[in-house]
């Protein structure tokens, strides 16, 4: 059976209903939500919480909005994460990859190799313990790893 990791940007995308990828991003979450057998890792559940995190304090900073667009900006990255902990905790045909010290090692090769950032190493170094060649992403780093078919639709 064929399981694609699920990358941190098809989560994003979804969650944000992004005007480009959004569509993309919410097919691919529909067909989890429908049964189709897909992984992701504690790391992008990391990754994704600090953007959000991050994103919530930029907005907070930016003296180019008013105190209104403010709140309702940094409202919605808020609720983004509130939101991605319902999604990746109600896609029951996700499973949910944790990830080894080895694994975080391994990626520092990976970084120089694929030209991967540390996240994206890591997270590769897990597929390759969990022997996982597909991945869903809207990244095409991935597409310079000869053993991993990356998906965005």
């Amino acid at each position: 059976m064929e399981i694609h990791f699920v990358d941190s940007n098809i989560f994003y995308y979804h969650l944000l209903q992004d005007k480009v990828h959004g569509p993309r991003a919410t097919g691919i979450i529909r067909r989890i939500r429908n049964g189709e057998a897909t992984t992701t890792s504690v790391i992008v559940l990391s990754e994704l919480t600090s953007l959000f995190e991050f994103r919530v304090i930029q907005i907070r900073r930016r003296e180019d909005l008013s105190q209104t667009e403010k709140e309702y900006s940094a409202e919605r990255f808020k609720k983004s994460i509130s939101n991605f902990h319902n999604l990746i905790t109600t896609l029951v045909h996700l499973e949910k990859l944790g990830c080894t010290w080895d694994d975080a090692l391994k990626a520092f090769t990976y970084r120089s190799e694929y030209g991967l950032g540390f996240n994206d190493a890591v997270n590769l170094a897990v597929m390759e313990r969990n022997n996982i060649s597909n991945i869903y992403s809207f990244d095409k780093t991935f597409d310079n790893i000869p053993w991993l078919k990356r998906k965005d639709s």
